[in-house]
């Protein structure tokens, strides 16, 4: 999911020319995996509470984002490459 995102953003990076609009450029690409991630996040986080908590007994709303970053990086370690 972030690949596409991640690849243009590091390949503005290495291949920088110098110029006025690289660092715009480089700007828009760190802009666009901050709404990325943080779409995500809200995404999770409704669809646990909405979702999962009224399917599963022993799940628990999530209080905030943190808790969702978390629950993310968990994720992350315990499945790699599936949320690539």
């Amino acid at each position: 999911m972030y690949g596409l995102v991640y690849s243009s953003v590091t390949e503005g990076f290495m291949n920088h020319q110098g110029g006025s609009s690289a660092g715009g450029e480089m700007i828009a690409g760190i802009l666009a995996v901050a709404v990325v991630i943080a779409l995500q996040l809200l995404i999770v986080q409704f669809l646990w509470n909405s979702v999962l908590v009224r399917c599963v007994s022993f799940a628990r709303p999530l209080k905030n984002l943190l808790h969702t970053l978390g629950l993310l990086i968990l994720l992350a370690f315990l499945l790699p490459g599936s949320l690539a």
